[in-house]
């Protein structure tokens, strides 16, 4: 009986999981796809001036005044949309970079549309690296990195792995693979997923929102957006614990630039399990940032510091480009923290340390 109820309880979980960066419809196999016509960059959106459309769907675009041939593309977390990138799409218009904020497949504007309905991680790489082509089309000058939090970092890894021509970079924030506290949740998914269907969220919802922030008018701003999704089908939420649980292999395989940024107090996404990530990924030119005041977000949603931002203007400026070829540790905001989270911080630097790779493959898709 325990055997077969076990399965059930995180197939609960998973159909209401809410992890504000990760998740997938039913994956397909590739070879089934019909092949795309190739993105371009389209027309401004009537609902949003600082959206655009790009093929058939709609992304947040922002030109800086003054323009130093950079581009960053932002994939945004689960349950939230393109826009949670306006606030710092802003600092970066400032310093220079151009730029836009993929809306994943089956969240933003978009998700009455059949074809944009579910979440799809598989096709949103398609979509993404589309879109770096166009972006390489028509800028052919311009450097290129790709920038993910949570769900957005998980997909941001993947395709700079498959497709290192594609970018320079690689920005990552708390790249899903590993959720924290996931047993104890998944028995509210079991409750959630037999008796509160059509709850949005349940029990097992607001408990992760609670892992990811402790900001009330954020969790609000969660549940309230029409273009946020907080409720996944059970398909999509095998396919998208199927896809994040790669993230590791993926970073194994990653050979261009990358920057990892984790905060301390990220109850949602496991810190040690990035850190391990950062350990393991094959860039030779990679730094960790560690947010001694960083939540779950740290790009999204303006929960960005001062100092966070300045971190990232620089590595993208410079640091990207060193020669050097040490791994890099460094820190932010850390001079009020307490015993408990200096701890914290010492086990996320040790066990950011190099060690020997494991290059074992994963299943298929």
């Amino acid at each position: 009986m325990f055997k077969i109820v076990t399965p059930l309880i995180q197939q609960g979980l998973l159909s209401v999981i809410l992890l504000s960066g990760s998740a997938t419809a039913a994956l397909t196999d590739d070879t089934t796809r019909p092949k795309e016509k190739s993105v371009s960059i389209g027309a401004p959106c009537r609902e949003e001036p600082s959206c655009v459309v790009v093929g058939d769907t709609h992304i947040l675009k922002w030109n800086s005044p003054n323009p130093n041939n950079t581009v960053i593309v932002c994939i945004h977390g689960l349950g939230l949309c393109a826009r949670a990138y306006k606030p710092l799409a802003k600092e970066l218009e400032d310093s220079g970079f151009d730029g836009y904020g993929v809306n994943v497949r089956g969240f933003g504007p978009d998700r009455d549309k059949a074809e944009y309905a579910k979440l799809d991680c598989v096709d949103t790489v398609d979509d993404v690296s589309k879109l770096l082509e166009s972006i390489h089309k028509e800028s052919p000058e311009s450097k290129v990195f790709l920038l993910g939090e949570s769900m957005g970092g998980a997909l941001a890894v993947r395709i700079g792995a498959e497709h290192p021509e594609l970018i320079d970079g690689v920005i990552c924030s708390a790249p899903a693979w590993k959720i924290l506290k996931i047993k104890r949740n998944a028995l509210k998914g079991f409750v959630e997923f037999v008796f509160m269907p059509h709850s949005v969220p349940g029990p097992a919802g607001k408990s992760l929102i609670n892992q990811a922030t402790k900001d009330k008018s954020l969790s609000d701003h969660w549940m309230n957006d029409y273009s946020h999704k907080l409720k996944l089908t059970l398909g999509e939420a095998k396919a998208f614990m199927s896809f994040i649980s790669k993230t590791d292999y993926y970073a194994k395989r990653l050979s261009k630039p990358l920057l990892v940024v984790q905060g301390l107090n990220d109850n949602l996404v496991s810190p040690v399990a990035v850190a391990r990530l950062f350990r393991d990924a094959q860039s030779k030119n990679k730094t960790f940032l560690i947010d001694g005041e960083g939540e779950h977000l740290v790009l999204e949603e303006g929960r960005f510091s001062p100092a966070l931002v300045e971190k990232l203007v620089n590595w993208i400026d410079k640091d990207s480009q060193r020669s050097s070829k040490s791994p890099l540790v460094e820190t932010i905001n850390t001079d009020n923290l307490t015993e408990r989270q200096s701890k914290r911080l010492a086990k996320l630097v040790k066990e950011s340390s190099i060690k020997e790779v494991d290059d074992r493959r994963p299943g298929n898709n």
